[in-house]
């Protein structure tokens, strides 16, 4: 199973500077806008209402404005062959003013319908001439949603290598324009073709990627994308249980506001859940319930598998009737996925599109020398500018000392620590020296009198052995000599390691490049994961856990999840000393904290810190 995110358009035209009529279109627009999601009858009556006003007082803005917004509601509300209809007059007046940009982002709306209605090689048609003319533009932006775009269409035609090309290349585009939301967007895109190609390390690494963005941006929908994505990806691979557990977070993230497609999604990944583990009687109910809808909802290639569960489904309830049926749909898909008329004319668009590419290379070239003259003239006002340019040097020379200052004091701050490691490290000592050296004696004493009775002197030995170990453990984590030499995500992968067990897979995430840090800063986010780990393995009964680290736009994240037994947040009276020394540095650090957990749901515990600078 997948799930992707298609990307449609919304333009917001300048209000215009007078008119009660054209006011009235920009409210009822705006009025629908905010009951699409909550009341949606509502919301539909507005945006008619809107569309007709501007189309009879001849108002092209709010009518362009309307059809782009009218377009998404009706595509969120799986009402595509209206939303085609609407994106076909968004076109319409988009060439009559000629305004190419919005005429390609409404071939793409076009091109999004023809692909929910299963009219691949339309689609296809109509997403080539927006990226023809974006390219022309050199609209990088929408260049970028366009490739996604692409890459989904040539996903539903079974077209994996293609499909990954160009997820890619969006991918490499949003990253290029340092675009966070659009980031986010073509790694659900990216990671749903790396699943159906088989590569299953880097669609896993892209999912936690995405859901790390959706929680840095406070983006559900990214989020609820994740999640599943996740639960199909380890389904894919056999393991159940955390298929399970991130099929169940995704569930709890479902809303009414939330579009009813993901509750589908959710339901289908569950049938697919329970049938890898064998349950047919368990996935029955969610099956009959996705499959009501799913001829209106899934793309064709997710259509198709849904067919091929059904007939598994059927055949392992007695049913063979239905498996029948579901075994003949699902031929008639497969061979209309496999028709070879539609690969060639796909292809033949791809080739007719990299030829055009090509030839605006080159014409952007000449245009290039034709330029180099004004930029000459352009140079000699650089010059005046470096005047002004002095001044501003001054203005940041004194904001660097204003953050110095800052820097400053959250040095102070952290001192209030100072006493507690160094007591750490004391003891740390004490341990080695002391303890550690008292049991190496007692081991070479043992090895000396082993002739009376070598059994029981190996068995003492043995056990010696396993204590000097503890002991050299609890030293090191007392005092993390490796944090200081090799830096925090050299260190946290090392502890990781040390107390990951066959019970108990911990695996470290990070997204974006970690910002250098003070050696005080990173000693106090080793000590939260260091107890917030404990947390995990004290009290949680967990099989997984997992650590991402996340540096976004000057905003650090940590999270730290489990999928152990979890406990209630209301019922727990006060904080124990693990807990109230994590918070207690994260206070320090002047961050910020949530903490979720259910009974049986695992737990989950998210900080965010701004500011965090060497």
């Amino acid at each position: 199973m997948r799930l992707i995110l298609p990307v449609l358009f919304l333009f917001i035209a300048p209000r215009p500077s007078s008119g009660q009529d054209t006011t009235t279109v920009r409210e009822w627009i705006a009025t629908a806008t905010a009951k699409a999601a909550i009341q949606p009858d509502s919301a539909d009556y507005y945006y008619r209402k809107a569309g007709a006003l501007a189309e009879k007082i001849g108002f092209t803005d709010g009518l362009l404005d309307y059809t782009r917004r009218y377009t998404l509601f009706l595509y969120n509300n799986l009402r595509f062959e209206e939303a085609l209809k609407v994106s076909a007059l968004q076109l319409e007046k988009a060439m009559e003013i000629k305004n190419f940009s919005k005429a390609s982002s409404a071939y793409n709306n076009m091109a999004l319908q023809y692909q929910a209605m299963g009219q691949l090689q339309k689609a296809a048609d109509h997403l080539i001439k927006a990226l023809e003319m974006a390219e022309r533009l050199n609209d990088q932006p929408n260049l970028q949603k366009y490739y996604t775009n692409l890459g989904s269409i040539l996903l539903d035609l079974g077209n994996f290598p293609k499909s990954l090309f160009y997820t890619r290349k969006g991918h490499e585009t949003a990253i290029a324009l340092k675009d966070t939301n659009a980031i986010g967007r073509s790694l659900v895109n990216l990671l749903a073709s790396e699943t159906l190609s088989k590569r299953f390390p880097d669609a896993l690494a892209h999912a936690h990627e995405a859901r790390v963005i959706g929680l840095l941006r406070k983006d559900t929908i990214l989020q609820l994308c994740a999640y599943i994505n996740l639960g199909s990806i380890q389904n894919r691979v056999s393991r159940n249980d955390s298929a399970l557990y991130w099929n169940q977070v995704a569930e709890r993230h479902l809303s009414p506001t939330i579009p009813p497609d993901y509750r589908i999604y959710v339901d289908h990944l569950y049938a697919e859940i329970y049938m890898s583990q064998k349950q047919p009687a368990k996935a029955a109910p969610y099956f009959d319930r996705v499959i009501a809808d799913a001829e209106n909802i899934f793309p064709r290639s997710e259509l198709r598998e849904l067919y091929k569960l059904g007939t598994e489904l059927k055949e392992m309830q007695g049913q063979p009737a239905l498996a029948l049926d579901y075994q003949r749909k699902f031929d008639v898909l497969n061979d209309s996925m496999n028709n070879t008329a539609t690969q060639a004319a796909i292809n033949e668009l791809e080739i007719q599109y990299a030829t055009a590419r090509k030839e605006q290379a080159l014409a952007q070239q000449q245009l290039q020398l034709e330029r180099q003259d004004f930029w000459i003239w352009v140079s000699w006002g650089i010059v005046a500018l470096l005047v002004g340019a002095g001044a501003v040097t001054w203005i940041l020379f004194r904001q660097r000392q204003k953050a110095a200052g800052e820097r400053k004091r959250t040095q102070l701050l952290l001192a209030h620590l100072a006493g507690e490691e160094k007591e750490r490290a004391r003891t740390a000592q004490e341990l080695h020296d002391g303890v550690g050296s008292i049991l190496s004696a007692a081991k070479i004493h043992m090895h000396s009198v082993r002739g009376e009775d070598p059994e029981a002197s190996a068995r003492v030995v043995s056990l010696i052995e396993d204590a000097a170990r503890e002991v050299r453990n609890i030293s090191h984590s007392l005092d993390p000599e490796i944090l200081l030499q090799e830096g925090l995500e050299y260190a946290l992968r090392a502890f990781l390691a040390k107390i990951s067990h066959p019970g108990l897979s911990i695996n470290l995430y990070t997204v974006g490049e970690m910002p250098q840090l003070a050696a005080g800063q990173e000693l106090l986010l080793y000590r939260i994961i260091q107890e917030a780990m404990n947390n995990v393995i004290r009290h949680a009964n967990a099989t997984e856990a997992i650590v991402q680290l996340g540096y976004d736009n000057g905003i650090l994240t940590l999270t730290v999840e489990d999928n152990g037994k979890g406990f209630d947040t209301n019922a727990v009276p006060g904080k124990g000393i693990g807990l109230g020394n994590m918070v207690t540095r994260i206070n320090l650090l002047k961050g910020h904290y949530e903490i979720s957990s259910r009974p049986g749901e695992g737990t989950s515990i998210y900080a965010e810190f701004a500011g965090l600078m060497a």
